[in-house]
């Protein structure tokens, strides 16, 4: 026994060595991300040295009208340069008719088409340097994201309340009646993954348990279903190991898809990803590109899967749309926009998340009776704002989710929206694709049916796991 007693102390000590060891470089760590973040937050590159009108036109005239032989009976004066300056930035732009407003000229074709081409690249690079310091922002949030997070773990975010004091000796008796010792229990809330639990643990004398076992009787514990997180070992050793668990999802989605061209044969201008993103994030995406075709289908499939790699990279939903805007912001060309109809589950808290951008209502069918989500519908091509409008909505086993592009409720010759809620409470399929189906199916019957665009449909069927 004095041996044993001997053991433990020593192992106690050579712990709380290893806690300081690790916490030290931890906080060392955390401050190099809390720097770097905040230097690229606010870094400052000064006011920008954009050329307005009048010096558009200035630069304008030094290169049309230098070596031009009406040069000295054809002057601009002040005033005309002062009156084309302030017409291209209110209009975005020069045309013949208020050049000519302005100022008459030979080369009046040659002039305007110089004009606004330096024009347009001055509106490029103010673009570029808005969406660079955007991207900078948004790289800084995420470093001082992980710092407060690292933070947080070494602190302990793992904030001892009492509840969390009671549940920890309860989990340490719970395992010593197992032949389990458990020397220090760390409770984590991760944003993305719930709630966490990791365990320094190892086994008695005594029956082996395997990791699996364990996350059994952390269950019957806290009362809820844990799951061990992957990549760890399957059975506790005789040395204290950290193990870990998560929260494991209580819900799972099924889905169901109709998507035609406008033209049989055409490109798809709609474009769509459903699935899991990582184990607790169920994501729904339709996309709906300018006109139809192939620019369109390329425009929505350039969103869509853009999108998708941001989350599937582990970056929240809000960061990853401000991404996805500033990203686009650096593509060549103008008016290269694409709908957006968002829809996110928590697949462990049953959360509901939406995001529209100039895409049509969602729909919810529950217990027969079904409902328009009302939420705010950002426009095509919207100005930054701090704060997305997302809606959140607490979703139930055996709820159905709808969301459809624009060219469904336009096929409709008038009422598209009510329409489609009856033809919701007509149905009664329960699998999704099925649901889906015959949705299209009483769309295309309906009196005065005519497809105007690329149609998508995509019913969402939402069950408990356990």
């Amino acid at each position: 026994m004095e041996i044993t007693r001997k053991r433990e102390v020593e192992e106690a000590r050579l712990f709380h060595e290893l806690n300081d060891m690790i916490a030290y470089h931890m906080k060392e760590m955390q401050q190099c991300l809390m720097t770097a973040g905040n230097i690229f937050y606010h870094y400052d590159t000064g006011a920008s040295e954009q050329k307005r009108g009048r010096e558009v036109v200035e630069s304008t005239i030094l290169k049309e009208c230098v070596g031009c032989r009406e040069k000295k009976s054809c002057q601009f004066t002040v005033e005309d340069k002062d009156r084309l300056g302030q017409v291209m930035e209110k209009r975005g732009g020069l045309s013949l008719y208020d050049f000519r407003d302005c100022h008459p000229c030979k080369k009046e074709q040659d002039f305007v088409e110089e004009a606004n081409r330096i024009y347009e690249r001055e509106l490029f690079l103010r673009s570029m340097e808005q969406g660079l310091v955007q991207m900078r922002k948004i790289v800084g949030e995420q470093y001082i994201e992980a710092g407060k997070m690292l933070g947080g773990f070494i602190n302990g975010q793992f904030e001892m309340s009492k509840e969390n004091e009671k549940l920890q000796q309860k989990i340490k008796r719970a395992f010593a009646q197992k032949h389990l010792a458990v020397k220090e229990i760390y409770l984590y809330e991760n944003n993305e993954k719930g709630k966490q639990i990791y365990l320094f643990v190892k086994k008695k004398i005594g029956r082996e348990m395997t990791v699996k076992q364990a996350a059994v009787l952390l269950s019957e514990i806290v009362q809820k279903k844990m799951q061990p997180i992957p990549g760890q070992k399957k059975i506790i050793g005789n040395r204290y190991e950290m193990i870990g668990f998560s929260l494991a999802a209580r819900f799972h989605v099924l889905g169901g898809v109709i998507s035609k061209a406008y033209q049989s044969g055409d490109k798809n201008g709609d474009s769509f990803s459903i699935g899991n993103i990582g184990e607790k994030r169920f994501v729904s995406v339709i996309s709906d590109g300018m006109g139809t075709g192939g620019k369109a289908n390329y425009e929505s499939k350039q969103m869509v899967d853009t999108l998708e790699e941001l989350l599937e990279a582990g970056i929240s939903e809000s960061r990853a749309m401000k991404l996805l805007q500033t990203l686009f912001a650096f593509l060549p060309g103008k008016e290269q926009y694409a709908t957006l109809d968002y829809f996110q589950m928590d697949l462990s808290a049953g959360i509901g998340t939406f995001l529209k951008i100039g895409a049509c209502p969602c729909f919810l069918k529950r217990k027969g009776q079904v409902e328009v989500l009302q939420m705010e519908n950002l426009p095509v091509g919207y100005q930054k704002k701090e704060k997305l409008p997302f809606h959140r909505k607490k979703l139930e086993s055996e709820d159905l989710i709808l969301q459809v592009s624009d060219g469904v409720i336009d096929s409709m010759k008038e009422n598209g929206v009510e329409k489609i809620c009856q033809f919701m409470k007509d149905i009664d399929a329960i699998r999704p694709q099925a649901f889906a189906e015959e949705l299209m199916d009483k769309i295309e019957k309906t009196e005065g049916y005519q497809r105007k665009d690329d149609m998508t449909v995509i019913a969402l069927g939402i069950w408990d796991k356990y």
